[in-house]
């Protein structure tokens, strides 16, 4: 190959690289979309290709081919982990996979342990899964990293609702251990009287055996 034609690749590869970031960053999915995967298939190991796919494959409504793309830059990824892993919980969340979500975040926060937004989408998984008191924590963690975020309001409201519903759980949790620890005890004391009828029985069975010893006697 000349030296001409390699310039000439190295041209429109890097035009298919600057062009589709630029229709990326101005929020154009679809022109972007066919001079990423161009730029991609020049440049394989390039992380930053696989995130913009990702994000542009999800916002064109395609969460299964983000997700794919996305879990491909997990194996050449290194600074944008973190943003790889949010973006599969994102995918996912949509899915209704609120439990491999709830991993994706995870995997997120332990990359960045800063990174706010992970906080609260895994607040929200968590939340899904019925797990109000480590959706709490997540809120509340992400409030002291945004403090000023624009829903602190709502979050705050939902707060303290969850904080209400542990309340309520613990009451509840409370009132049915009293009442298995009352039906124990009742059980327990039916457990006695039975033993001291079976006392009672033993000691009737000895006065019996003496008769039959005495009959034998008399025989």
């Amino acid at each position: 190959m000349s030296l001409i034609a390699v310039l000439a690749g190295l041209l429109l590869n890097l035009t298919a690289l600057q062009e589709g970031e630029k229709l990326f960053l101005e929020n154009k999915p679809q022109a972007a979309l066919p001079l990423l995967e161009q730029a991609l298939y020049e440049n394989p190991d390039n992380e930053r290709l696989y995130l913009y796919l990702g994000v542009v494959y999800e916002q064109l409504n395609n969460p299964d081919k983000s997700i794919q793309v996305l879990r491909r830059g997990l194996n050449v990824a290194s600074s944008l982990k973190d943003l790889m892993y949010f973006n599969l919980g994102n995918n996912l969340f949509r899915q209704n996979e609120h439990t491999l979500a709830e991993q994706m975040y995870t995997n997120a926060l332990e990359v960045n342990r800063t990174f706010e937004d992970a906080y609260l989408n895994r607040a929200n998984a968590r939340l899904k899964l019925a797990s109000y008191a480590a959706a709490r924590d997540d809120y509340i963690e992400y409030l002291r990293l945004a403090p000023n975020n624009p829903q602190r309001e709502p979050i705050e409201r939902l707060i303290a609702l969850l904080g209400g519903l542990l309340d309520e759980q613990e009451r509840l949790k409370q009132e049915e251990l009293a009442k298995q620890k009352a039906l124990l005890n009742e059980v327990l004391n039916s457990l006695k009287n039975a033993s001291e009828d079976t006392r009672n029985l033993s000691a009737g069975s000895e006065n019996i055996q003496e008769q039959y010893d005495e009959i034998d006697i008399q025989d």
